[in-house]
């Protein structure tokens, strides 16, 4: 599965708006709206933010593995 639809994935199962999780991991609305449409990728800092707010790993949300 692709980077923009696992997070989407995981953005909708928390109950959360883009505004919301754009701001926790300081990006703004655009930026993150682009990151779950697979039209730009994260930078590296940005990915750790990403994964530390869902409590993932990078691998799963690089679709490495399966498990969070």
């Amino acid at each position: 599965m692709e980077f923009g639809r696992l997070i989407k994935e995981l953005r909708i199962s928390e109950g959360l708006t883009i505004k919301q999780v754009a701001t926790a991991i300081e990006v703004n609305v655009r930026s993150y709206n682009y990151y779950e449409q697979s039209m730009r990728e994260p930078s590296l800092e940005t990915l750790k933010k990403i994964c530390d707010f869902f409590d993932v790993s990078a691998d799963y949300l690089l679709g490495r593995t399966d498990n969070y």
